[in-house]
């Protein structure tokens, strides 16, 4: 049976107030400012790894980001063909549309969504918004995600100058579809990686710098552990969330979570 090692990270950063990220591995959300990576081992047939980065003002994009993940993962098993998986991403959209006229407050309220569905025969990737999915292997750091940022946003280098996206899950007081961005691609090898992170990491570190942080990391949490610095010593300036993971061997029995 497969397995992945996966570690995990969500904090606000050294500037904003709160959280509104979310993030899943397999069937657990984490949300709140965490003072350490969590590291877990997951031995199954297939592996839900997703992030949310909540938009709209406190409570209400940490509702949003809770709400998408909530809803996806009881959705999960659409996750694994990319038609169905479309549909779900529409589906969430759908409902975090419908929440809001029963919550006045959180009207407007919005997410981005990064997410992989690792499987031993497949990986499934989709996104909307700018937070990002990238596999890392020995031909190097690949994007698999789409930003929805538009080009004036970005400066010549491809740099983001501006915290503008195109489209995101709800965003809005009337309804917005959304089109989601979804690839399938081959399974993670052994000794691959994959990453989902927020733009509080890739609007503060380059893309090689990442790079070269999962090229000298032994493992996925010292990978995290080290992203999270890289970010922080940029100036930390929005919330960060990042999940890395590595496909391994296998792990004890007796023993799914490191």
């Amino acid at each position: 049976m497969p397995a992945w090692s996966v570690s995990a990270f969500t904090h606000r950063g050294l500037v904003r107030p709160m959280n509104e990220d979310a993030i899943t591995v397999d069937a657990e959300i984490l949300t709140g400012d965490m003072d350490k990576p969590r590291q877990f081992g997951v031995t199954a047939s297939n592996c839900l790894l997703m992030i949310a980065d909540g938009m709209g003002g406190h409570a209400q994009g940490a509702l949003a980001s809770k709400t998408v993940l909530d809803h996806l993962i009881a959705d999960a098993d659409r996750l694994s063909h990319p038609e169905s998986c479309y549909d779900a991403i529409e589906a969430a959209n759908e409902h975090l549309f419908a929440m809001m006229p029963e919550r006045p407050e959180s009207s407007g309220m919005g997410t981005t969504l990064a997410g992989v569905l690792l499987s031993s025969d497949a990986l499934v990737m989709f996104n909307v918004g700018d937070s990002r999915c990238y596999r890392f292997g020995p031909g190097g750091l690949a994007q698999l995600s789409h930003d929805d940022v538009a080009i004036a946003a970005k400066n010549p280098s491809g740099h983001r100058r501006s915290h503008a996206i195109t489209q995101c899950l709800g965003g809005s007081p009337f309804f917005m579809p959304v089109v989601p961005h979804v690839k399938a691609d081959v399974p993670l090898t052994y000794g691959e990686t994959i990453l989902l992170c927020s733009d509080g990491l890739t609007d503060l570190v380059q893309d090689q710098d990442i790079a070269s942080i999962l090229s000298d990391a032994s493992d996925c949490i010292q990978a995290v552990r080290n992203l999270v610095a890289a970010a922080l010593q940029a100036g930390g300036a929005d919330t960060l969330s990042i999940v890395a993971a590595r496909a391994v061997n296998s792990f004890p029995a007796s023993n799914p979570e490191i």
